[in-house]
């Protein structure tokens, strides 16, 4: 492959339509990234997105949502009314040239659009159809209103993400969240891979798809061990501090460094790791007794006693050095210890630097460039995501791109002298 294919052509060539709200934005935000053409058509006054703060000038403002930016790189915007008659033959028009729509939202907005989707859809055979909605388009809780923390409570994750148990040993100290829109990132995983599928099928037979995404569903599959834990032994995980939820309450895994910074680190039950923190302890000058015949003989005496030695050993030994220093000292030693890092951390990161890891892009109506999380994965050469361009101002496309679907000047004036676009 060469560098160009790899930058923009994964899905180059592919036309998407997304409509919708943000349970949409995810997904598409994949696509475009692979390369497809991704058409966001917004309501006149906007998408809802637009409207999520926090805003880049501190006062709210439709085009300079952070979290619009965020989600909308490299997509083109159409403002189009698609509720009403009249935008029909436009919507027809642009689903002519598309290969993928993606509708998303509340259940009744859906299946309100999505009859006309699937007589789009007949008239172009090719079409693949993703629909994302917080239940699915059928089942009891179909038409349930959820968020995202709604979401992280029923599919459960919620459950699984705490801290330890109270002093007194009870297992109720109360649940958290994972981070924000964490659901909707879920749903359009699923959604992308969905999608990716249906792209080989298509490849294949020449026949679209049609796609029933549940954000419910995707959330419910990354509840890790706590499902399959709970079908075959019958016992409940339990919430742990920054550490997988188990059945049993497992040793803390987190230090202090001397610059006073969280560490994550924890020894597996394998004799190199004790020997590499026997090793850490003689480099910083800490006395201690690993590897002596004492220390085996407490092993086999009193477990608990050995285990609580070597954590104590370990607490020592990180308060002993800067983060980063002792990070790198215990990766030399082959232990998965690292730093817990604040997300604004990462920009300074020299391994993100050399993988282009962030795209810098242009902001003309500000006069600089921003950063932004820009690949997730390469061939060695390149990344496959690639974006390049910011997110669209409101309706800064819709001459173009329905033009290019052979609307004329006179049928886009009539939109536009009727509040359609």
């Amino acid at each position: 492959m060469n560098r160009d294919y790899n930058l923009r052509a994964s899905l180059g060539g592919l036309r998407t339509l997304e409509i919708g709200d943000q349970l949409g934005d995810y997904a598409a935000l994949l696509l475009s990234g692979l390369g497809a053409e991704v058409v966001k058509i917004e309501p006149p006054g906007g998408a809802a997105s637009r409207r999520v703060g926090p805003f880049a000038a501190g006062t709210p403002d439709p085009e300079q949502s952070l979290f619009f930016w965020r989600y909308n790189l490299n997509k083109q915007s159409v403002t189009l009314d698609v509720d009403y008659l009249d935008a029909q033959p436009a919507l027809s028009a642009l689903a002519a040239r598309a290969d993928i729509v993606l509708l998303s939202g509340e259940f009744e907005v859906v299946a309100r659009r999505l009859p006309l989707w699937r007589k789009l859809a007949q008239d172009n055979p090719r079409l693949i159809v993703c629909t994302i909605t917080p239940f699915g388009l059928d089942g009891p809780w179909c038409a349930l209103k959820a968020t995202d923390l709604v979401q992280m409570a029923l599919g459960g994750i919620m459950a699984v993400c705490g801290y330890d148990p109270d002093r007194e040993g009870l297992y109720d100290t109360p649940p958290i969240a994972p981070a924000m829109w964490h659901s909707h990132h879920l749903g359009g995983e699923y959604a992308a891979v969905a999608i990716m599928a249906a792209l080989n099928f298509r490849e294949l037979s020449g026949e679209g798809q049609f796609i029933d995404v549940s954000v419910h569903e995707a959330v419910n599959t990354c509840t890790e061990v706590a499902i399959p834990t709970y079908a075959y032994t019958g016992e409940v995980v339990k919430r742990q501090t920054a550490r997988h939820a188990a059945t049993v309450i497992t040793h803390a895994r987190l230090s202090e460094s001397a610059d006073h910074v969280l560490m994550l680190a924890n020894l597996s039950p394998f004799e190199r790791e004790l020997r590499a923190l026997g090793d850490l302890a003689d480099q910083v000058g800490i006395p201690h007794v690993l590897g002596t015949p004492e220390f085996k003989q407490l092993e086999k005496d009193d477990r608990v006693a050995a285990a609580i030695y070597r954590n104590d050993l370990l607490m020592e030994v990180v308060a002993s050095l800067p983060a980063e220093e002792i990070f790198h000292r215990a990766q030399a030693q082959g232990l998965a210890w690292s730093p817990i890092r604040r997300p604004e951390d990462n920009l300074g990161d020299p391994h993100f630097a050399a993988r282009g890891s962030f795209a810098t892009i242009n902001h003309p109506e500000l006069g600089r460039d921003l950063r932004y999380p820009g690949t997730v994965a390469g061939d060695g050469q390149a990344p496959h995501f690639c974006f390049d361009r910011r997110a669209p101002r409101l309706g800064e496309h819709t001459d173009e791109v329905l033009r290019g679907a052979g609307l004329g000047d006179a049928e886009i004036v009539m939109l536009r002298d009727r509040n359609l676009i």
